[in-house]
């Protein structure tokens, strides 16, 4: 008896929960299509798109710069104070430094992606090959894909950095868009599926 309220519990949390879903799905669907939108702007425009991450960046750090320096003369008695006041200095040169050159900013994010990548497919190449778990050779083709890719940022980093970053962001708001979609097309569809099989249930 007390297995069967469980379920039954379960079950109607479970139909509460995506009927509050599916009266927001439409929303959602929204959110989707507005990122595929911005994301597909962002990639026809990938190099406008790089320049402008780069200089948002700039300003956040310089912000953040600013208010760790305030921040540490506010507590200038605090043990931190010197080590706070570096950090907020760095920040407000690193800020600086890429307001004032965008291009040379977008050339140091690329190449430092591109080192992650390849030494991520050197470590993952090695590592499946050493290892063997169970689907090793999908691990070994991505650690070579990640260190290609890598690869080829570095090598053209003249132009690469131009274009990297905004077509990266525009991408990924691609990817992100369409998962929302799916999300919202998934709920409702469930949610119809629910209640058409609700209403062919035998009344008790």
């Amino acid at each position: 008896m007390s297995n069967v309220n469980f379920f039954d519990l379960a079950r109607n949390r479970f139909r509460t929960g995506l009927a509050e879903l599916d009266k927001k799905w439409g929303w959602y669907f929204a959110l989707g299509v507005l990122l595929v939108v911005l994301g597909s702007i962002a990639s026809a425009t990938a190099v406008g798109t790089t320049m402008l991450s780069v200089v948002m960046l700039g300003w956040i750090l310089l912000v953040g710069g600013a208010g760790l320096i305030a921040l540490s003369f506010v507590a200038s008695k605090w043990s931190g104070f010197l080590l706070t006041l570096a950090a907020g200095a760095l920040h407000v040169i690193a800020g600086f430094t890429l307001l004032s050159f965008p291009r040379s900013g977008a050339v140091a994010i690329t190449l430092m992606v591109g080192a992650i990548w390849i030494g991520a497919g050197i470590y993952r190449a090695i590592a499946s090959m050493v290892m063997r778990f169970p689907n090793w050779g999908w691990h070994l083709v991505s650690g070579i894909v990640s260190f290609v890719v890598g690869a080829m940022l570095v090598r053209g980093l003249a132009t690469t950095s131009l274009w990297f970053l905004g077509l990266y962001l525009g991408v990924d708001l691609i990817i992100h868009g369409l998962s929302w979609i799916t999300f919202a097309l998934r709920v409702h569809g469930l949610a119809r599926e629910l209640a058409i099989s609700e209403e062919r249930r035998p009344a008790a």
